[in-house]
Order: C-alpha cells, then sequence, then structure tokens
C-alpha cells in the first residue's frame, strides 16, 4: 500500500520567536536568524529539492534590572526523524516535525507538497 506524507521544501520551515527571557534579563525579546536548511541530496518534491534538516540562530536583546543590556543566542536545530520516507543518503522533513529551544524559540514544518512511497 502506498504511503503518502507532506514533505518539507525550504519555504516550508518556519521559525517562531520564543517568549521567555534569556538568563538575567528583566525584559527583552528574541529574533529569528535565517533559516538554514540542509537539502536532501537526491530527493525533489515538484522540481524543488525536500529537506532532510534545518537550523535556526535566535538573537536576545534585552536589558537586566539594572538597565544593563543584556544579549544572548540560542540555536535551534530540527533534523528529520525516522520515517518509511528514508533512503541511505538521509530522513525528511515532514509537515508536523518540530524542535524547541529551552527559551521556546522554535523552528517547524508545514506543508502540502505531497511524496508518495510504493
Amino acid at each position: 500500500m502506498a504511503t503518502v506524507q507532506n514533505v518539507a521544501c525550504q519555504a516550508d520551515v518556519s521559525a517562531a520567536p520564543g517568549m521567555t527571557l534569556f538568563t538575567g534579563a528583566q525584559s527583552g525579546a528574541w529574533t529569528a536568524g535565517p533559516i538554514t536548511v540542509t537539502p536532501h541530496p537526491r530527493l525533489q518534491v515538484g522540481g524543488v529539492p525536500a529537506v532532510s534538516g534545518a537550523a535556526c540562530t535566535f538573537t536576545f536583546t534585552g536589558v537586566n534590572g539594572a538597565n544593563a543590556p543584556v544579549t544572548g543566542e540560542e540555536t535551534v536545530t530540527l533534523a528529520a526523524s525516522a520515517t518509511k520516507l528514508r533512503d541511505s543518503a538521509a530522513g525528511l522533513l515532514l509537515t508536523g516535525d518540530h524542535a524547541n529551544g529551552v527559551f521556546g524559540n522554535t523552528l517547524q514544518v508545514a506543508s502540502a507538497r505531497k511524496l508518495r512511497t510504493p
């Protein structure tokens, strides 16, 4: 029986900044940097390379109780889990895959790109 999954390409991975303040901060905010993806070495969906992993570095800017600057970074990495959609080279990111950092920063996948396996 065929398996149909929604497979991620670069545009299907998004980053959401967290709400937890960086250590020592009294106020501030996280900002997502660019998302770096790892394209699958062989598979494409609709002519676009499928993605087997992604990462994003989030940057925090804020102040502590003495109004001194507080800055920080957190890198969140999302790797493909073990699924039937895998070959010897790498797995694939699928809709619903996500990774959370300790400060609530998140990478998530939402895709409508269908890939069918025999």
